[in-house]
């Protein structure tokens, strides 16, 4: 992170989006933290189980259309459980 840089996404639109479930808004701001100044960024399924100990992949990727429908975020799953992803 840049010297003059600060991460905060407390007052990002998600937070008042109520058509994207709390799951899905607690995906982003992990995806926003590792994508943080960057185009592409990438992650994968067992880097997301450890901040949310309950998901599995399907579910993963179910969240990740919703992002994508809603125009949060854009992905694509290039291997089991690995992503590329923007922030839109």
């Amino acid at each position: 992170m840049r010297k003059n840089q600060h991460l905060d996404i407390t007052k990002h639109r998600i937070w008042k989006d109520r058509s994207i479930n709390p799951e899905a808004k607690e995906i982003f701001a992990e995806l926003y933290v590792e994508g943080f100044d960057r185009t592409i960024a990438h992650i994968s399924i067992g880097k997301v189980q450890k901040q949310i100990k309950s998901i599995r992949n399907v579910a993963f990727r179910k969240n990740l259309k919703q992002l994508e429908d809603m125009g949060y975020i854009k992905f694509n799953e290039y291997d089991k459980g690995l992503y590329e992803y923007t922030i839109c």
